[in-house]
């Protein structure tokens, strides 16, 4: 049976939003410290800006006709995003560690609940100018186009995502063009080509020094079908599980591999070591599983009954072709209900003591991170920016996730008084208040307890069909 969320208050409490983003920001006063000044006025402006221009119309003029800025507004803003010198890592690392402490401090927070998700998300732009611009595949349209792409991580615990780092991925034809480095503000230590799990594992080890404390990692198959990341989080004794593509080759057993003796006295010896068995594709495995070993395992209870997940494991390994032994994984496919589609991981637990329902939970909370980027995008103008330069760019992800950082402990805060609290709704009643319009809060705090009642609703419906059943 499934918990009706408790009835909404009705304590106008979120009439108090546009004040507690301020101090929210205010809780950041010295990441926007510069030699000879403290930037955080511009700061709240420009994360202000953001709440208020809608989606696709975020550029500096319109930021800047919804600013009351002293002075020039316009240059003010152009300036504090591209020629200030406050620290967009060091406002990202301070992130990190507040949204840490924010689960942390949760009644119902278990550090095994909290997963670092790796993913990468395109920012469609025209021209060539902007740094790391170029004909590249962007997810987001699902085809190669012009575009910026940014390596994030965020940090997942239970249905609250946010994100907490970023890498710019620049591609070979920037870091062998010094003129273009050097136009777009390229720091020289930043030129050399990574790719992007290189970028990944840059963010991971960068936010274990920041502190924060993690629990497993995840990425999708760009992240887990080569063997550099695993590697990478073997050797800092992380546990992952990451997502490969349906052609993985695996071994349902340990290989042995050795050098093969010379079949003949001429040419030079084999000096390459082979496996004793053929490798066998993911994809080619799945399909030879009889049905009964797919059980099923509840996720979460979601608003028409609870989300379920079929799901295979199995121990298998796997080999890079050159070290001296096979590495062992365990693998893990799941099927969502009503879906032909499969999904493959590899993970590194302990395939003895690991649950089915422990890995499906690990496998399904990248969903989260993609309305992460939903709500950064949508709702806060993540992809909105005009900027050319490199500290440009990083800024403007910073002050975007701390934007995003807000809405997420504001979700937390009232997910006992207001269950169904959306990031759109924070914003929408955000800028009712900035704009001093109380009756247009009045009507999204009246449609939140529409919603609610609906669910309420849809909840009864499920109960009473499987009181039927």
């Amino acid at each position: 049976m499934l918990v009706k969320p408790a009835a909404p208050k009705q304590d106008y409490a979120l009439k108090q939003l546009p004040s507690k983003l301020s101090f929210h920001i205010d809780e950041y006063y010295d990441c926007f410290q510069t030699e000879t000044s403290n930037a955080l006025e511009l700061g709240q402006a420009y994360i202000q800006g953001l709440f208020k221009t809608e989606a696709g119309k975020r550029n500096m003029e319109r930021l800047n006709e919804e600013l009351d800025l002293s002075g020039n507004g316009y240059q003010r803003i152009q300036n504090f995003i591209t020629h200030s010198t406050w620290s967009a890592q060091r406002l990202i690392d301070t992130i990190a560690r507040k949204t840490s402490d924010l689960y942390a401090s949760q009644d119902t927070y278990r550090l095994r609940d909290v997963g670092y998700i790796i993913d990468e998300s395109a920012h469609l732009k025209k021209g060539k100018h902007s740094v790391g611009v170029a004909r590249q595949y962007a997810g987001v349209i699902g085809k190669v186009e012009n575009c910026q792409v940014g390596v994030y991580a965020s940090l997942v615990w239970n249905s609250h995502s946010t994100l907490i780092n970023e890498r710019l991925f620049l591609p070979k034809e920037w870091t062998t063009n010094p003129k273009r480095c050097n136009d777009a503000g390229i720091p020289e230590d930043q030129r050399l080509f990574k790719t992007k799990p290189q970028l990944a594992i840059e963010m991971i080890k960068a936010d274990l020094e920041a502190g924060v404390p993690l629990s497993w990692v995840g990425g999708d198959g760009l992240y887990g079908h080569g063997f550099e990341l695993g590697k990478a989080l073997d050797n800092m004794q992380l546990t992952f599980l990451l997502d490969i593509h349906s052609n993985q080759n695996i071994y349902l057993s340990e290989p042995v591999l050795s050098v093969p003796e010379p079949t003949s006295k001429r040419g030079a010896k084999p000096t390459k070591r082979r496996a004793d068995v053929e490798p066998m594709r993911v994809d080619v495995y799945a399909k030879e599983l009889a049905s009964y070993t797919w059980p099923t395992v509840t996720l979460r209870d979601g608003t028409k009954g609870p989300l379920t997940l079929s799901i295979h494991t199995r121990r298998v390994w796997i080999w890079d072709g050159e070290s001296e032994r096979a590495t062992e994984r365990v693998l893990v496919i799941t099927q969502r209900p009503n879906s032909s589609k499969l999904k493959y991981s590899l993970s590194n637990v302990d395939y003895a003591k690991t649950s089915l329902e422990r890995l499906a939970y690990m496998q399904a909370q990248r969903y989260w991170v993609e309305r992460a980027f939903q709500e950064a995008k949508n709702e806060l103008g993540m992809s909105d920016y005009q900027v050319r330069k490199w500290d440009a760019w990083h800024r403007h992800m910073a002050l975007v996730m701390l934007a995003l950082a807000f809405l997420v402990k504001e979700r937390i805060l009232y997910k006992q008084d207001y269950p169904l609290l959306s990031s759109r709704d924070i914003r929408l009643m955000i800028i009712a208040m900035l704009l001093n319009e109380p009756a247009a809060v009045d009507k999204r705090i009246q449609q939140l307890e529409a919603r609610h009642k609906q669910r309420c609703r849809d909840i009864e419906r499920y109960d009473k069909t499987e009181a039927i059943k």
